[in-house]
């Protein structure tokens, strides 16, 4: 997978390399920012990123108060899929796997944090079989979102 990478400016508070942050979009303040361009015409909405070079470049911000500019990447973030689905490449309509077993082993991949409960996923590599406590079928994979 070929990692499309980003500058844009994130606050002094999370400008460390491997934070990693859901886009949930802009705040009013930012429609008449001159760091507009760079700072979140390039994110998407609801998609996941991680820092993964700090360049320290630092700005004056009306919302976090200065900013950091950063080098950022989608995040790839591990998921429960249906094994049927599990194929690397395959763009997918993603759910989160509600069983009921909150203290599950596998909780944390069916019920990833970064991830909206549904929506369109591309599987960028399949990691292997979960053992199901309730045998449902499921494949361990890393995913990014469409």
């Amino acid at each position: 997978m070929v990692e499309v990478r980003h500058i844009t400016l994130v606050s002094y508070l999370t400008a460390k390399e491997g934070y990693t942050f859901v886009f949930s979009g802009p705040a009013p303040e930012c429609n008449n920012c001159r760091f507009k361009k760079v700072c979140i015409d390039k994110l998407k909405k609801g998609h996941v990123y991680r820092v993964v070079r700090v360049l320290g470049v630092k700005n004056r911000c009306p919302v976090n108060q200065y900013v950091i500019t950063v080098e950022v990447e989608e995040a790839a973030i591990e998921a429960a899929v249906p094994t049927r689905l599990a194929i690397e490449g395959m763009i997918i309509n993603y759910s989160k796997i509600v069983c009921g077993m909150s203290n599950c082993i596998n909780n944390k991949v069916c019920n990833p944090k970064y991830l909206p409960s549904s929506g369109k996923v591309k599987i960028v590599e399949v990691l292997g079989r979960l053992q199901c406590p309730k045998k449902i079928p499921l494949t361990k994979v890393r995913v990014i979102v469409i």
